[in-house]
């Protein structure tokens, strides 16, 4: 996700069509891989009948997938509307949040993927702290929103960007989603 990420956050803000085709590519990719791990888990399913733990375990795999898909899916969306011409019509202010927001949502990203990199190491308290970071990413996007509502931007770019803020809102809906996922103490 994070390399997806960066593609977006370049796509949007500097018109970059190598970031487009990138994003698009972590998309294809991850969509593979789902698939992949998606057979995988319920082959186990299927084979070992798991129960307890295990079964947690592997449903718990599905559902982080689900919201890595999801996530994959809305940075291709964001970098394909950013294409060569919106982010060129944003103001300064509102270029400098979105740069701020995405890097605190590769942030929560990294976070998520150090935490579930199989290491065995305890992640109490990732929840609380991607929720922290969300928290602090819903300030910027509200930012965002009340600069887009001031009306600085024509009417194209302004529907564009009213897109763009709410798969953002989404991407950060999904990392809390798989955070409460990883982390045991967030039930």
């Amino acid at each position: 996700t994070d390399d997806a990420l960066v593609s977006a956050s370049a796509a949007l803000l500097a018109g970059d069509e190598a970031a487009i085709m990138v994003a698009s590519k972590r998309r294809s990719e991850i969509i593979e891989i789902r698939q992949s791990l998606d057979t995988l888990v319920v082959t186990q399913l299927a084979r070992q009948a798991p129960t307890g733990s295990d079964l947690r375990y592997l449903v718990g795999v599905l559902e982080i997938l689900s919201e890595i898909g999801l996530t994959a899916a809305l940075a291709w969306d964001i970098a394909r509307r950013g294409g060569s011409w919106l982010g060129q019509q944003l103001p300064a202010s509102m270029s400098e949040r979105c740069s701020t927001l995405f890097e605190r949502l590769r942030a929560m990203w990294r976070a998520l993927a150090e935490a579930y990199d199989g290491d065995d190491r305890p992640v109490d308290g990732l929840f609380a702290a991607v929720e922290a970071d969300w928290q602090a990413c819903e300030e910027l996007r509200a930012g965002l929103l009340a600069e887009l509502r001031a009306g600085s931007l024509p009417a194209p770019a302004l529907v564009e960007m009213a897109l763009v803020v709410r798969f953002v809102q989404r991407i950060g809906d999904h990392a809390v989603a798989a955070a409460r996922l990883i982390d045991p103490a967030a039930t």
